[in-house]
């Protein structure tokens, strides 16, 4: 019984709050920081745990993040790459900061993330990578 005093009691409490922070003044004074304003951020952290493989790029949507592994078999200049995994090859966009110091062989397997760019006019499907790590 002690628990539904106090949850009525909070309950009021927070119902006064939000009644007084509704902006209401009615002596038209303006205060530029209201102290019953409660300002609430969420972040949402995407799951990204399942592995894509090459052959599902094509029925997948343009900017859907992905999670692949396999290997830079080829660097094709202008920060292009040919990854390759058991299922085929894509071409793959990373910037020298994504890679910093790392060197990649054709033989070092890699986990890459990153997100679908779908190509326009026909040309083929790009992935940009943000993040890389060998395995």
């Amino acid at each position: 019984m002690k628990k539904i005093y106090t949850l009525a009691i909070l309950s009021a409490f927070v119902a006064g709050n939000a009644v007084a922070g509704t902006g209401m003044h009615h002596n038209n004074m303006h205060n530029n920081h209201d102290m019953n304003t409660v300002k609430i951020t969420t972040v949402v952290e995407p799951v990204m745990d399942a592995i894509v493989t090459v052959n599902q790029i094509p029925t997948m949507m343009d900017n859907q993040n992905v999670v692949m592994t396999g290997y830079l078999v080829e660097s094709l200049g202008d920060e292009m790459y040919v990854f390759q995994d058991s299922t085929g090859s894509i071409s793959v966009e990373i910037e020298p900061v994504i890679l910093g110091d790392m060197v990649v062989m054709p033989d070092m397997k890699m986990k890459l993330k990153g997100e679908i760019d779908k190509g326009d006019n026909g040309e083929p499907d790009v992935i940009e990578v943000d993040y890389i790590t060998t395995m």
